[in-house]
């Protein structure tokens, strides 16, 4: 079982998002993340997207740095997306398509609910 996917974004400064698909910490995955991004030649800004993990909440998405080679632990912050954001739009479309991991995920059944019927959150 793949924990997450890495998207390409068409942003001005986050090129990056990491979908958690796993209600597991993403520092869990932290060696794995970094060894994609290496083979992805990658570096810059990422953003992390950790609903089923923590939930729709101000600890939703993780802002961090990849170096080419490593994670500046220093520069890991929580940054708030906007509801109307592509990043959000991602997750809930993912989600959508794939309902197993939405019935087994943390959120409330409203939540699951509004995700299903194409609502993003």
């Amino acid at each position: 079982m793949e924990y997450f996917d890495i998207v390409n974004l068409d942003d001005q400064d986050i090129k990056i998002l990491v979908v958690m698909k796993t209600s597991d910490s993403p520092f869990d995955f932290v060696k794995e993340l970094q060894e994609q991004l290496k083979m992805m030649e990658y570096s810059g800004l990422f953003i992390i997207d950790e609903l089923l993990h923590s939930g729709n909440n101000e600890e939703r998405f993780i802002r961090g740095f990849f170096d080419g080679y490593s994670f500046d632990n220093s520069k890991f912050r929580f940054e708030k997306i906007a509801k109307r954001s592509v990043i959000r739009s991602y997750i809930c479309n993912y989600l959508k398509s794939d309902l197993e991991v939405l019935n087994y995920s943390s959120l409330t059944d409203k939540q699951q609910k509004l995700i299903s019927h194409g609502c993003v959150i």
